[in-house]
């Protein structure tokens, strides 16, 4: 992960299987993540984490150090073999754009198949549709194109290593219509979808957002259909005016649509509000995050010098990137590459974004600092555990 590690973190990763590596069973894998169409949609992500999403979606905010939360679906997607990955976009998606380019970082600039970035479907004055059966529809050509018989469709900000081979290999084996992820999530999660399951894991209810203490299972945004029931759901739901993939066509009609729950027992990040974000960040610290469970994160290259610390720094309980400048004092805290701390300043309990500066004397605790923020010496930036202070994008204080 190319992060200086301040202390040892064990890491156990996470399995729904015990994996057989016969060359057989790698091939079946192979095959079966050959069926299946990458579908990345960021449709349901809009108004999320206002305080960072300004002038970024939320699948560009930066996460643990050095990446972005897409990085993480699009690496479980090409480390299992799906070539073909769709992103539908909805809106402020320069940066994504920007991060992502050709897709070369995640072998996915080719000449068949590959990373397709797709802009929002706009109505006659200009102005976006709502939800995400719209982009599906203008887009279709996309689908009908591609050669995959199957769709996995997932957002970016509910972090997963779920492995979509064997839960196709459970959609087809129950002769689903979809099959959805679910998991037993024991935190608290305002965000999430309470689901409820019946006979032999079949859905029978989905619900709004929200937490519950009666609430055992949580939808994990993520299913797997037919590419062909999927196409003709967008076009009977979008000829109805519907505009909403789950709640306009997948909630209605659990009475007739075989949906299927399929089970992953892995960890899950959610990130959809200021103080999730510092949460899921501070877990990584205690290495419980999911970045831990990956053998390795594909994303964009930036070459930076290692991370310099000079006399009289003192770093403990920390992720620091590359290309950092520590003088002063860093304490459970996660810096971005080209973050400089300068000599008697402190950080702690903070995520400070790239080339970010804290000046000599200055304190931060308890904040998250955007890209570019410089807090002058001398400075006192303070808030709490429950509410971290956000400092925006370039703001001098």
């Amino acid at each position: 992960m190319l992060l200086n590690h301040t202390k040892t973190l064990k890491v156990e990763p996470s399995s729904n299987k015990e994996f057989d590596t016969s060359k057989e069973t790698r091939k079946e894998a192979l095959l079966l993540t050959n069926d299946l169409l990458g579908v990345i949609n960021l449709g349901t992500e809009q108004g999320l984490f206002p305080e960072f999403t300004g002038h970024r979606n939320l699948a560009s905010v930066p996460f643990s150090g050095r990446y972005r939360l897409i990085d993480f679906t699009l690496t479980n997607m090409i480390t299992q073999n799906i070539n073909q990955v769709g992103i539908f976009t909805l809106d402020k998606y320069r940066s994504l754009m920007d991060h992502l380019g050709s897709g070369k970082e995640w072998d996915l600039d080719r000449s068949q198949g590959g990373l397709h970035i797709f802009p929002p479907a706009l109505k006659p004055d200009g102005e976006a549709y709502l939800g995400d059966l719209a982009n599906f529809s203008m887009h279709r050509e996309h689908f009908i194109r591609s050669k995959q018989p199957y769709v996995v469709i997932t957002g970016s900000n509910v972090l997963t290593t779920i492995d979509y081979t064997d839960m196709l290999a459970h959609h087809k084996s129950m002769g689903a219509d979809i099959t959805l992820a679910y998991t037993t999530h024991e935190q608290k999660c305002g965000y999430c979808r309470p689901i409820r399951l019946g006979e032999n894991d079949r859905v029978v209810g989905i619900s709004e957002r929200g937490f519950s203490p009666d609430d055992e299972y949580t939808y994990t945004e993520t299913i797997i259909m037919s590419k062909n029931l999927f196409m003709r759901l967008v076009d009977e739901a979008t000829s109805k005016g519907e505009y909403d993939l789950l709640d306009g066509v997948i909630r209605p009609q659990l009475h007739r649509l075989h949906v299927h729950g399929y089970h992953y027992v892995g960890k899950m990040q959610v990130i959809h509000s200021v103080l999730s974000y510092y949460n899921e960040s501070m877990r990584l610290l205690r290495g419980e995050g999911i970045i831990y469970d990956f053998p390795h994160i594909y994303t964009k290259i930036k070459h930076e010098p290692p991370t310099r610390y000079l006399k009289g720094s003192k770093v403990n309980e920390a992720l620091v990137a590359n290309g950092c400048k520590i003088h002063g004092e860093v304490q459970n805290s996660i810096l971005f590459r080209g973050v400089e701390v300068s000599k008697h300043a402190r950080v702690k309990n903070s995520i400070i974004s790239s080339k970010s500066i804290i000046e000599e004397g200055a304190v931060v605790e308890n904040a998250i600092l955007d890209k570019e923020v410089v807090v002058k010496r001398g400075q006192v930036i303070r808030g709490t555990i429950d509410e971290p202070i956000v400092i925006a994008k370039r703001t001098v204080v």
